[in-house]
């Protein structure tokens, strides 16, 4: 992966010997001065004119088809990481930005005399250098002819001016570029112009939701695409993570209100308690839990006062009183009340529960304890019993 430098100021310009470095000017014409060949090179060009990574010279050794360059001894020009820092040596002393023309038209202007017009601009510090592929110039501004030809395929390649070492063939300080189309080096890539929804951009907004969902801490595998449950994962997270902020802001809510109603206690008084309304808060928790004890006491007395009154007043059997024990200890005592409230009185319950003390032993000691009494009867009709299952509940 590439990564382009920072300049730093070195050594101060003027200093290069024509003789070791001649220029070089990559287009398909030659002539006695300057060495001629050309690149191909790809450039995407947006809606706005821009093109954000120019390629404007390959990576290694590369010459022209007609056999430049012819002073050098390998026969070719070479691009590595030892010219590339010479490359940047010079960009630092440059201020000005680099421009495109046409046709190299800069370097004819003072023979034909004609106009050299730009047709596009990029910064001394927008060179990226990445090794296996070339030099490039980041985020190059054309003009809007210019960018119009590049959409019409007027234009297709570009062609820099640079100079170069003439003992090792390593380019050492870039001029300028120009558009052109006639290559003299072929294998370079031509400029393109970006369409809408086009791969590059799709692949930088890829890139973007990739690095959101890995924040999220969802991690799509290399090379594939996010699946339905990834995403669904992930806006669980945002829903937690909003959520929480909720929660934070009303916490800090909650305590600015605590804090304004601490300060308002504070004006209006001294700080002191009146005891007269309030009481130690230990005093409180001693007598509520000699309350609740109490309060057990009192229902349990209570529940079994109701029950006896029940049978007093014939409302239950002697077979329900446990039940209903049980029930008024759970319930409470007005839930018991009301059941038992709810119950009619049964006339024979009441005479049975009022007859004379002695006189059911008397009937058992008679040999009577199988026969029914006329009280007993009397229940069996009101309450529709058979014979046998007022026997088992009969006291």
């Amino acid at each position: 992966m590439s990564t382009r430098k920072q300049q730093c100021l070195p050594k101060q310009p003027g200093t290069v010997h024509t003789e070791v470095n001649p220029i070089a000017a990559l287009t398909a014409r030659d002539d006695d001065h300057v060495g001629f060949a050309a690149c191909r090179f790809v450039a995407d060009v947006d809606d706005d004119g821009v093109s954000e990574r120019v390629q404007v010279m390959p990576d290694g050794e590369f010459r022209a088809h007609d056999g430049r360059p012819h002073d050098v001894p390998t026969g070719s020009w070479l691009l590595d990481s030892i010219a590339y820092e010479a490359i940047l040596a010079q960009l630092n002393l440059r201020k000005n930005e680099f421009h495109f023309d046409y046709e190299h038209q800069t370097l004819h202007a003072d023979e034909n005399g004609q106009p050299a017009p730009a047709a596009g601009w990029f910064s001394p510090s927008g060179i990226e250098y990445v090794p296996g592929e070339g030099l490039f110039a980041l985020d190059v501004k054309w003009t809007s002819r210019a960018a119009q030809y590049l959409r019409n395929d007027e234009y297709r390649y570009i062609s820099p001016v640079f100079a170069y070492n003439k003992q090792t063939g390593r380019p050492t300080k870039l001029l300028h570029f120009a558009l052109t189309n006639e290559p003299a080096v072929d294998g370079m890539k031509a400029v393109a112009v970006l369409k809408n929804n086009s791969t590059p951009k799709e692949e930088t907004t890829m890139n973007e939701a990739l690095q959101l969902l890995e924040l999220l801490g969802v991690t799509v595998p290399e090379g594939q695409s996010p699946t339905a449950e990834q995403y669904q994962t992930a806006m669980a997270a945002c829903k937690a993570m909003k959520e929480k902020a909720d929660s934070v802001e009303t916490l800090g809510q909650q305590l600015s209100d605590a804090n304004e109603q601490v300060a308002s206690l504070k004006a209006q008084g001294t700080g002191s308690v009146d005891l007269g309304e309030y009481v130690p808060r230990k005093t409180y928790d001693s007598l509520h839990q000699e309350f609740v004890a109490l309060k057990g006491e009192n229902n349990g007395l209570t529940v079994d006062q109701a029950i006896e009154a029940a049978k007093q007043e014939g409302r239950i059997l002697a077979a329900e009183v446990e039940y209903f024990t049980d029930f008024g200890k759970q319930k409470g005592i007005a839930a018991l009340k009301a059941q038992l409230d709810a119950r009619q009185p049964v006339a024979a319950l009441t005479a049975q529960h009022s007859q004379v003390p002695g006189s059911q032993d008397k009937n058992k000691q008679e040999g009577n304890d199988s026969e029914l009494s006329s009280e007993d009867i009397a229940v069996l009709k009101s309450c529709g019993f058979d014979e046998e299952t007022f026997k088992q509940n009969k006291e």
